[in-house]
């Protein structure tokens, strides 16, 4: 970019020479002048987050600008230009507040030679600083906001297109299979094991269900099969004794043994020893009583 190119630099910089104390005021001044040729208008110092509109806009740095903090109006949004003095440069920092998106840019006070005179010889390579501004500080921010802006006025016409919300459906989850064999012969839960607990005609005849759901219309007269415990049969029923009378359970019905199964058609045996949780009587190891 040529001297001749910087149309209003130097009546921009000529109003400020007297506030120019380092090389970031040149670079801030430069920035300002970056955002006034790309539309936008400054509407005072500071850093507040509030505008009314009725603010004054204006292309002249405002008195108080060396604190490199400066409020900006572009297409009716507030941005916020914040300068920040480094060793060896400035980092400067436009936000727009609305959104409160973010550019950086971060100069080096070595493009600066001189602060007096044209912009080439202040400032050689003025082309990459300019270019640098305008696509890193200026851009970013800009085209961070159109697309989100885009974004929300896609949104409602493919809700009204579609005339419903978008709805997110969780996918539905594999099915889980148990092992077809545990070894305790063919079936779906492993040998049938615990298959007629889910058949409410096991044990009683009729039709049945085998394992795997398949129908069988003809079934057993007895108890059904694969129980954790057996019931007994139509023959196989206690017949007396040991608190259970013949007949008392009915056919098929789940039979959960509540004694020893061998006591049943033995003959009376001698009263054994007393168990570990029962009290011995007085005496009972002492061999001299």
């Amino acid at each position: 970019m040529s001297t001749n190119s910087f149309f209003g630099w130097n009546l921009l910089y000529n109003s400020v020479t007297q506030d120019i104390k380092s090389n970031q005021d040149v670079l801030i001044c430069l920035a300002h002048y970056v955002l006034i040729s790309n539309g936008f208008e400054c509407i005072g110092i500071g850093d507040s987050k509030n505008m009314d509109g009725n603010e004054p806009k204006s292309e002249a740095l405002p008195a108080g600008w060396v604190d490199h903090q400066l409020r900006y109006v572009y297409q009716g949004r507030l941005y916020l230009l914040q300068g920040t003095s480094l060793d060896d440069g400035i980092m400067i920092n436009l936000i727009r507040v609305d959104e409160r998106t973010t550019s950086m840019i971060q100069l080096n006070s070595r493009t600066v030679l001189r602060r007096t005179g044209s912009i080439d010889d202040m400032i050689p390579n003025n082309k990459e600083v300019v270019k640098q501004i305008k696509e890193q500080l200026i851009d970013k921010v800009i085209i961070s906001s159109k697309s989100k802006d885009s974004g929300s006025q896609t949104a409602p016409q493919e809700a009204q297109r579609t005339g419903s919300a978008t709805r997110f459906i969780d996918p539905p989850e594999p099915a889980r299979s148990l092992p077809g064999n545990l070894g305790l012969g063919p079936g779906r839960f492993g040998g049938g094991l615990g298959s007629d607990d889910l058949d409410p005609l096991a044990g009683i005849g009729g039709p049945r269900f085998g394992p795997g759901g398949s129908f069988n219309p003809i079934g057993p007269l007895g108890g059904g099969g694969g129980m954790l415990f057996q019931p007994p049969g139509r023959f196989d029923q206690p017949r007396g004794g040991g608190g259970v009378p013949h007949g008392s359970i009915p056919p098929g019905a789940r039979f959960d043994p509540f004694r020893p199964p061998d006591v049943d058609g033995l003959p009376p045996r001698r009263r054994p020893r007393p168990d570990n949780d029962e009290m011995p009587p007085p005496g009972f190891d002492d061999m001299y009583m």
